[in-house]
Parts: C-alpha cells; sequence; structure tokens
C-alpha cells in the first residue's frame, strides 16, 4: 500500500519552463552571449540550476565557469519565477483528493524557488515537506535523500510512489526499490525516450494518478 507520493516539481506539478528558459537567457544576455532556443534549454531542466547553468554556458562556449555566478542566475529566476509559470490542468484537482496520503515534493531546484511558486498558487497546504537541492545539500537520484525521508516518515520503500517527469525521478525511484510513476505531459522530456523506461505506470495526464491506488 502507498502511504507516501514523493512529486517532483518542474514539468509534474507545474509548467515552469518558459520562465527558466527566459531566466537563462537573460543571464546569458547580462554576460554578453546569445540566447539559445528554448527547445534547448528545456533539455537542461531537472538536474538542478547548476546543472543548468553550466550546460547553458558550454552551449554558448563560455570558458572558466568559476568566474560565473549561481547566485546571480539564481537572483533573475526568482524575479522571473511567476511571471507565466501555473499548475497544469487537473493538478490540484488530484491533490485535493489524495488526502489520506502524505505528499512531499522533492525537486532538485532550489527549495525558496519551490516555495515562492507554491505559494503563488496557495498550494503550500497540500505538501507536508518540500525538498530542494539545498534542504540536505543532496540532489535527486542520491539514494541518501531517499533515506532521509524514510528515515523521518517511518516508512518502507515498497510504500513510496515518485511521480516524475524525468530519467533522475525513475533512477531516485529504483536506487531505493519504490515505485515509480512517469509522466509524459510536461513537455521537456522526450516522451519516447521516457516510454522506453521500466516504469511501474506511465501517466498521459493527471487524472490517471487515481488508476494506480485502484491496483
Amino acid at each position: 500500500m502507498i502511504k507516501l507520493i514523493i512529486f517532483d516539481f518542474d514539468g509534474t506539478l507545474f509548467d515552469t519552463k518558459y520562465d527558466i528558459a527566459r531566466s537563462v537567457n537573460l543571464y546569458l544576455n547580462e554576460l554578453g552571449f546569445p540566447s539559445l532556443k528554448e527547445e534547448v534549454l528545456y533539455k537542461f531542466i531537472g538536474n538542478g540550476s547548476d546543472y543548468l547553468l553550466q550546460r547553458s554556458l558550454e552551449e554558448v562556449g563560455a570558458k572558466n565557469f568559476k568566474n560565473y555566478s549561481i547566485e546571480r542566475f539564481l537572483e533573475i529566476y526568482k524575479e522571473e519565477a511567476i511571471k507565466t509559470v501555473k499548475p497544469f490542468d487537473g493538478i490540484e484537482y488530484v491533490l485535493k483528493n489524495l488526502k489520506d496520503k502524505t505528499l512531499y515534493i522533492v525537486t532538485n531546484k532550489d527549495e525558496e524557488s519551490t516555495r515562492i511558486i507554491l505559494k503563488k498558487f496557495n498550494f503550500e497546504k497540500y505538501f507536508k515537506r518540500v525538498i530542494g537541492r539545498d534542504t540536505f545539500g543532496i540532489k535527486k537520484p542520491d539514494k541518501r535523500l531517499m533515506d532521509i525521508i524514510i528515515e523521518i516518515e517511518k516508512v518502507k520503500p515498497e510504500e513510496i510512489l515518485v511521480i516524475g517527469d524525468s530519467e533522475i525521478d525513475f533512477e531516485f525511484a529504483k536506487n531505493s526499490k519504490s515505485k515509480i510513476a512517469i509522466v509524459l505531459w510536461g513537455g521537456i522530456g522526450d516522451k519516447e525516450e521516457l516510454e522506453k523506461l521500466d516504469a511501474d505506470f506511465i501517466l498521459y495526464e493527471p487524472k490517471e494518478m487515481f488508476n494506480i491506488f485502484k491496483c
């Protein structure tokens, strides 16, 4: 029986990709580099701001990454984060109807940026905990992060369901032998590649989450 559901954030609960891509390009422009196409930037989302920034800088041919500031990028993103972001259609209905489950967010986004968006849409009330890349200094798919959660909640790995839109989420769940549901509505990952993963569940729209608990 599933007791704890761990949601990814970007591309799973919220459509954040436009604000993230715009923030990266604003920072690149500030540094004197050209903008990158959104479709290129989407491929870099999901493994934290440090990875996103490094891959974007590599793409424009930047060198000596120590000269560039993740803090400055995050300043820009915090200003841009709520301009076009929105929850995916049907997500809030699902969250309202999962009252018998404990809900977490575990994201490779920083915790503060995540909470800014949750607060805007009054979504904080649905989640017991929000864990970002900086909360414990550990990112998905590191098993140590799941070990911390298991210790906090006193649950077994098989009582946990991870819901996310990337191979990182898949590895995060499988590293701890937890269940994994891969979602395909986020518009960030490659759908064909995600469908090839040996996930426990593949979801095409949020309401399909209810089918998991009928199994």
